[in-house]
């Protein structure tokens, strides 16, 4: 991939940007909020994929990262909560399958804590 800068009018290709890849696109943040934000609530594979992958990198996410995703999965499990005792046929995390995916990334911080 080239990167560009813009010099006056034109854009020239940047021989030594400062950031990586990973670094410029935000792969360890934006990219793993914005896909554990996506497969929460999903019914399909991709939440156990996305529990496996989060089991695997979750010492490797940045402090503030990690802070999210523990936010949000807690705010979702509340909802999903509150959902089923109610008995509503739409539930938050997902059916108890998806719900047992989620538990799994949960007991990396709840266990801790």
């Amino acid at each position: 991939m080239t990167y560009y800068t813009k010099q006056g009018s034109r854009y020239k290709p940047v021989t030594d940007p400062l950031l990586t890849k990973e670094q410029a696109w935000g792969f360890q943040g934006l990219m793993a909020i914005a896909a554990h934000r996506y497969c929460m609530g999903r019914m399909t594979y991709i939440v156990g994929c996305c529990a496996d992958w989060l089991c695997t990198e979750w010492a490797n996410l940045p402090p503030n990262v990690r802070t999210i995703i523990q936010r949000d999965t807690e705010e979702e499990f509340a909802r999903d909560d509150e959902a089923r005792e109610r008995g509503d046929a739409y539930k938050p995390l997902g059916h108890d399958c998806d719900r047992r995916e989620w538990e799994r990334v949960r007991a990396l911080w709840k266990d801790k804590t």
